[in-house]
């Protein structure tokens, strides 16, 4: 771990240990090097005094402890001492010296196949001893995976839930980390062992591929990516891939447990030990990179050798090879035709030589191509074998290639540089008017006021529910164990009249990140009609949300601790739907 001097606002003792050094921060608090009175080096993590003001956290945070107190194994730090009581709750775990997994593959790139199988089955089995004893670590990410000298270590059981012990869920915490947390999680559903297994996933495909499955970006990108969307598997080692996809299944019950995983994963190993060839047999590993220099195919232009002697000279002939230039290969057909194109149908496939070594149809007796007298009857003889070509013949035929060649990979090197331009930039779109002219980016902007309308009272649509909708009565309503309340009016206009933009708030009854419901109205007459809604994951770690309109988007802005504001835009389509 990256250790920095203290701060000046940081304690230099809690409880009986001496702080050292700073270790990290987080969205708990942060994590120092002490050691206490014998000189033992441990792990201190202090709370943040706005959690710490929070009795339901302390309670939750007292029956944590005590279930992260029973886990024991060889692949996890286990905890040493906690206060739960102090004016900042704090606790310490065994101090684990080595670099984290993110560390290492920030520094030395992706893991083998090997590595990655030995490092997966020893976190597995850390895994293992946590669900044991009925405690699911919640956060299991590369950040919290060390490589000591000892194997790896699973670290930082601050989160860590219980059987029967709650959550660290309240207003304002985030729990676990955005990208690495399960589709339950996102969703605020019980969090059980297959949780871990699906953070486990997400770090292994992390490690082989060097950057996270579900991409990077907002917080509210990552979680719908992580409900929705499939991962990126790419550059995953192949024999990898079959296990680290079912640890990534949505549906908690598809994934495998954290012995079948370690099983598996040491099954792997050993297999790839024994045999090193084995994971090389099981497909290459593009890491959605091209090829590294010298193992592609050559791609600069081709060269015509230059004829020797015995070597008979003549123009370039169809099915001798392509011919590459810039990395883009153009058939022999497509050659032949283009050298048709600019010398005339005589550079074609009939251009045969006569025995006098001149072109056919260039003076000689045959019409049909043929070189040789033509017999009595009118039929023609095989041709004959003519001398070898004047030096001066061959000179002007060396010539004609030479420029047959650079007309032709000029034509060709034109044509690849016009197709990759026309990715770059796209055609100017023709101009319109009326209706039609007001596209997405002018159909919607801000305004000063708005329609009156009854927004406390109505029904909107509920975008997570399947074409459900909710009914608002004193701008609130309850779904289930589930609270929605009107967060926001925005006036606007969309396509020049007036228009709102209205926000709600969805809040899990069982904990877990909130849902805000975006909706645009237009008006007809006085009535508000819905044109589009979206639906978006609360970050849990921003301590205020804004949402704002510009013209053809809607824009939320996220205050974090610590952090720039994070913006979002979600763009407004001609026919009023959010994108």
């Amino acid at each position: 771990m990256t250790m920095v001097r203290l701060r000046r606002q940081d304690p230099r003792v809690v409880g009986s240990y001496r702080l050292l050094r700073r270790l990290g921060a987080g969205g708990m608090g942060v994590v120092y090097l002490g050691t206490d009175r014998h000189g033992n080096k441990v792990a201190l993590k202090l709370i943040r005094q706005e959690l710490a003001n929070n009795p339901e956290f302390r309670s939750r945070f007292a029956r944590e402890v005590a279930a992260a107190a029973r886990v024991r194994g060889n692949r996890t730090a286990p905890l040493v001492d906690a206060d739960p009581e102090a004016a900042r709750p704090w606790l310490a775990t065994a101090y684990v010296p080595g670099p984290s997994l993110q560390r290492r593959v920030g520094e030395r790139g992706p893991l083998n196949c090997l590595d990655l199988a030995r490092m997966g089955s020893a976190v597995a089995d850390g895994l293992v001893s946590v669900h044991a004893v009925g405690v699911v670590h919640r956060d299991v990410k590369p950040s919290n995976i060390l490589l000591s000298p000892d194997g790896p270590q699973i670290i930082d059981f601050g989160i860590a839930y219980a059987d029967g012990a709650g959550t660290l869920t309240h207003t304002g915490t985030a729990v676990g980390s955005p990208g690495f947390l399960a589709p339950e999680q996102v969703r605020g559903q019980p969090v059980t062992p297959a949780t871990d297994v699906f953070a486990l996933g997400v770090t292994l495909a992390y490690a082989g591929r060097g950057s996270s499955p579900f991409g990077s970006g907002p917080v509210d990108a990552l979680l719908y990516r992580v409900v929705h969307e499939e991962p990126d598997l790419e550059g995953v080692p192949s024999a990898a891939i079959p296990l680290v996809s079912a640890c990534l299944a949505k549906d908690p019950l598809m994934r495998p447990r954290a012995e079948e995983v370690r099983d598996r994963l040491a099954a792997l190993a050993r297999r790839i030990a024994a045999d090193p060839h084995a994971a090389a047999a099981d497909g290459p590993r593009t890491n959605g990179r091209s090829p590294r220099p010298g193992n592609e195919p050559a791609s600069g232009p081709r060269t015509m050798p230059r004829p020797g002697p015995g070597v008979r000279s003549g123009p370039v002939r169809p099915g001798s090879g392509p011919l590459r230039t810039n990395g883009a290969a153009a058939s022999a057909a497509a050659v032949a035709a283009a050298a048709d194109s600019v010398l005339g149908p005589e550079s074609g496939r009939n251009r045969v030589r006569a025995a006098d070594g001149s072109p056919s149809g260039r003076g000689g007796a045959g019409s049909s191509g043929t070189a040789g007298p033509r017999s009595r009857g009118g039929s023609s003889r095989p041709p004959q074998r003519g001398p070898r070509t004047s030096p001066q013949r061959r000179r002007r035929v060396l010539v004609h290639q030479a420029i047959v060649f650079v007309i032709v990979t000029a034509v060709v090197a034109l044509a690849i540089a016009a197709f990759q331009g026309s990715d770059d930039k796209a055609p100017p779109s023709p101009k319109t008017t009326g209706a039609a002219a007001t596209g997405a980016a002018g159909a919607l902007a801000p305004a000063a006021t708005t329609a009156p309308a009854d927004w406390a009272n109505r029904t909107y649509a509920d975008p997570t529910a399947g074409g459900a909708s909710v009914t608002l009565i004193n701008g609130s309503a309850t779904v289930g164990t589930d609270r929605v309340d009107l967060t926001d009016t925005l006036p606007a206009t969309f396509r020049g009249e007036p228009a709102a933009v209205v926000v709600l708030t969805r809040t899990p009854g069982n904990g877990g990140p909130a849902t805000q419901f975006v909706e645009l109205f237009r008006f007809d007459a006085a009535t508000p009609v819905p044109l589009g809604v979206k639906a978006v994951p609360l970050d849990p770690g921003a301590t205020t949300t804004k949402w704002s309109v510009e013209p053809g988007a809607i824009l939320r802005t996220a205050a974090l601790p610590g952090t720039p504001d994070v913006v979002s835009r979600y763009g407004v389509k001609a026919d009023g739907s959010l994108a």
